[in-house]
């Protein structure tokens, strides 16, 4: 066999293992879904109800690493959310969870970082994988 039919082998081959990984990848994935209502506190409401500004719903791992990310535009409160598969950051599926979400609303579009007078909220208990019930309230201004 010459050397160019292997190499057009292993390419083969490799281009068949990645398309497997990004398949089950995907399967992982179809499985994660986390839902909920994000509320703002009263003090805070005429603040919330601001034009130009976004919300961001955050669901971390236990060590505080971001796994998916939901942007709301203009958000009018209650906001409801859904993170599925398309909301993940790394391909191939979650870590199994828990998970703890958070909540920031700016004007700027950045999430992660919070400057003053942004507004965020925080889930007070971690929620499990596939939790319809993981609503938060925006209750601070960040300083």
């Amino acid at each position: 066999m010459t050397r160019a039919v292997r190499a057009s082998r292993a390419r083969v081959l490799l281009a068949a293992g990645a398309a497997a990984a990004l398949a089950l990848g995907a399967c992982r994935a179809r499985g994660f879904s986390l839902s909920g209502t994000v509320t703002v506190s009263t003090p805070l409401r005429s603040r919330a109800q601001r034009p130009n500004s976004v919300l961001f719903v955050v669901a971390k791992n236990m060590g505080g690493v971001p796994v998916a990310v939901r942007r709301v535009v203009n958000p009018v409160f209650p906001v409801f959310y859904r993170l599925g598969a398309p909301d993940l950051l790394l391909p191939g599926g979650p870590p199994g969870g828990p998970f703890l979400i958070e909540v920031e609303e700016n004007s700027r579009g950045d999430v992660g970082k919070l400057r003053p007078g942004d507004l965020e909220g925080r889930r007070p208990d971690p929620v499990p994988n596939g939790s319809s019930q993981a609503d938060v309230v925006v209750n601070r201004i960040a300083r």
